[in-house]
């Protein structure tokens, strides 16, 4: 009796990542948009450790590697052995569709000095920003107290056209 070689389906997929879960920092297992739905696809462990581009959200690949089914035919599962990029997500156009957030300290002192009259104004300006209450900022004589993300922009004394004008600024 000899040992035989078993020959596996194999696969080749294009698709942009949807998600991706890591082990000990390395890119496990991608989950692939294709245009027939999407697919979990395992990678090698080998192809783990010689990837000198980490995969992102949105990035478009081309995975090979075998297909095995598993659960009498229920359920197949990629592994795949080869990757290559075909284009890249642009992280500046990732940025850009976030909003901006407005964190607004919402203490005593600082709702003295006007926080919650900020507050109310930016919403009736229905800019493209997120508003989230904070606790003490560290600013209490100086407030109200604001920073601006991503941006990471602290004002104090703020008012709401300092906040439009960074705002603005930043989405040309």
């Amino acid at each position: 009796m000899g040992l035989g070689v078993v020959n596996l389906p194999t696969f080749c997929l294009e698709g942009t990542v949807e998600e991706i879960f890591y082990k000990k920092g390395r890119p496990k297992v991608v989950i692939l948009k294709t245009p027939t739905g999407r697919v979990w696809i395992k990678l090698e462990k080998s192809l783990r450790r010689e990837l000198a581009q980490v995969p992102k959200v949105g990035d478009r690949l081309r995975l090979e590697g075998t297909v095995k089914e598993k659960y009498d035919g229920w359920v197949k599962q990629y592994q795949a052995s080869h990757l290559e990029f075909l284009a890249t997500a642009q992280a500046t156009a990732a940025r850009g569709s976030q909003p901006c957030r407005v964190l607004i300290c919402q203490k005593s002192s600082c709702c003295r000095r006007g926080a919650k009259e900020l507050w109310q104004e930016l919403e009736a300006q229905q800019l493209p920003i997120t508003l989230k209450a904070t606790g003490c900022m560290g600013e209490c004589k100086r407030g109200p107290a604001v920073v601006i993300l991503p941006q990471k922009k602290r004002l104090t004394r703020a008012n709401a056209q300092q906040i439009r004008e960074l705002v603005c600024s930043t989405e040309a």
